[in-house]
């Protein structure tokens, strides 16, 4: 596909311009006019840009980008090696944000209630980042700790009477921990992100909601996985290239 047809595939399907972010959601930087084969990550790295290269790949598309608002847009260091070698080999390179945070059928909170048995209720907050709704099956804390490992294969960090009947669930993938005060007012259960804060425990202590930090990458990891499921059966030769971070 030509590559001015792929940006408009991609723009029709996660409507980026419809959301403020850290960084340009879209194409960051062009490669060569044909789009086929494509390698996709949670996360910009030299690792994954190596592998792009080593098997040829038209485009690489991450949930965390090459290019952000902010320093790395200073060509030094690793980030000009990384930026550099997607330039030498014709790569273009796709960040896709907060618009695969957010996607009702492929995003980060959609999948990753799925990949945890939880019915969505609904979405809260200004621009309904945090989803809400409840576990199939109601669990203590102990126990759905458990569940999460064998869900994802991650051992989060939590916090909270592990007896506590789980029934309820608000969460907002990646480093949304400060969204636990506003779980605190939805009067849920429990509340799952991917990071953890200092203040974190005692919020959680004197609030009775629990929370379990699930781990940055992990939280983020299905969207791109389900966007990449989503190419293929568009004709694209996409693969998913895990590069497991425990943070």
């Amino acid at each position: 596909m030509q590559r001015e047809k792929f940006i408009q595939l991609m723009d029709e399907l996660l409507q980026p311009k419809g959301f403020k972010d850290h960084c340009h959601n879209g194409l960051q930087i062009e490669g060569r006019p044909e789009i086929s084969k494509i390698v996709t990550s949670v996360s910009a790295c030299q690792a994954l840009i190596d592998y792009a290269v080593e098997i040829d790949a038209d485009a690489i598309i991450t949930h965390h980008g090459i290019i952000w608002n902010d320093s790395s847009n200073i060509l030094t260091g690793f980030n000009y090696k990384r930026i550099a070698s997607v330039i030498k080999h014709d790569i273009n390179y796709f960040g896709y944000h907060l618009p695969l945070d957010n996607h009702p059928r492929l995003g980060n909170n959609r999948q990753l209630a799925e990949v945890l048995q939880i019915e969505v209720e609904g979405q809260s907050d200004e621009q309904e980042f945090l989803w809400y709704g409840k576990l199939v099956t109601p669990m203590v804390l102990s126990e759905f700790i458990e569940h999460y490992q064998e869900c994802t294969g991650h051992k989060p960090v939590f916090f909270g009477d592990k007896e506590k009947l789980i029934t309820t669930i608000a969460w907002c993938t990646g480093g949304a921990q400060g969204m636990l005060h506003d779980a605190i007012k939805l009067g849920v259960d429990c509340y799952i992100s991917g990071e953890v804060s200092e203040y974190t425990m005692s919020v959680s202590d004197e609030s009775g909601v629990a929370y379990v930090a699930g781990g940055h990458y992990v939280t983020e990891r299905y969207g791109i996985i389900a966007l990449t499921e989503y190419l293929n059966e568009q004709g694209f030769d996409a693969e998913f290239l895990e590069l497991y971070n425990p943070i």
